[in-house]
């Protein structure tokens, strides 16, 4: 199925086929589209339900890649401002959503690099997911690396899967940073991604484009150390949430 020209997005019902509990408080959703559509990686969904006689809209990445067509997936994180995110972390199987889509600009096109340097915390890490699996889908040899940064090991959103994922792809390397407590994952690095952590991972990715998806705390952090490690400001994807 090939989009012809921009087609504008409209507002349709998605029935939650599947989902699953990622952790304590995100889960992942898995929706048939009653009219279904092209998107990129990185792209988002607007989400749209009437809660506790109030009309809510909420943007959510879609976690999962285009080329697996049959579904689209997002994965919600209960958030401070609960309204939306409880209600998806709560909704059954089954049950219909006003969802309205694609939109977005943070997109990666292997056309144009043939490296990918991302950045993600905590529920920053969706649309990544989706790049890891249009990467493997499509047999690209992307030189592809991801760093990863959550307060609590057992907040780590995909914790099995990334490994997993990074582990089918041709040239990957996938790094996990606890800033707070492990909690027995043995394999990750303690403490933040700082300057000094961050040039030494960008040996390799230089000219590579970067993407960030985080708190806006986070990006402003990663943008302020990249650029004074020379990474060009126009070479700097973003995708801000909270």
């Amino acid at each position: 199925m090939e989009t012809k020209g921009k087609v504008k997005p409209k507002l349709q019902l998605a029935k939650i086929i599947a989902d699953k509990r990622e952790t304590r408080d995100t889960r992942t959703l898995r929706l048939k589209l009653s009219d279904p559509f092209d998107w990129r990686p990185g792209q988002f969904i607007m989400v749209k339900a009437e809660i506790n006689g109030q009309t809510v809209s909420r943007a959510y990445s879609i976690s999962s890649s285009p080329t697996r067509k049959d579904y689209l997936e997002i994965t919600v994180k209960q958030t401070e401002n609960p309204t939306m995110s409880k209600y998806l972390n709560e909704i059954p199987v089954g049950y219909m959503l006003a969802v309205k889509g694609p939109y977005g600009k943070f997109i990666w096109d292997e056309t144009v690099s043939d490296k990918l340097f991302c950045l993600a915390a905590g529920s920053g890490i969706t649309p990544f997911r989706a790049f890891m699996q249009y990467i493997i889908d499509k047999d690209l040899d992307t030189k592809f690396k991801l760093l990863y940064s959550s307060r609590y090991g057992d907040d780590v959103i995909f914790e099995k899967e990334l490994r997993e994922l990074s582990s089918q792809m041709k040239n990957a390397h996938y790094e996990l940073s606890i800033t707070r407590d492990k909690k027995g994952l043995d394999y990750v690095r303690e403490g933040r991604i700082n300057k000094e952590y961050l040039q030494e991972q960008l040996k390799g990715f230089e000219d590579a484009p970067v993407y960030i998806c985080g708190s806006p705390s986070f990006i402003k952090g990663m943008i302020d150390n990249l650029l004074e490690l020379g990474i060009p400001r126009d070479r700097i994807k973003r995708e801000q949430w909270g």
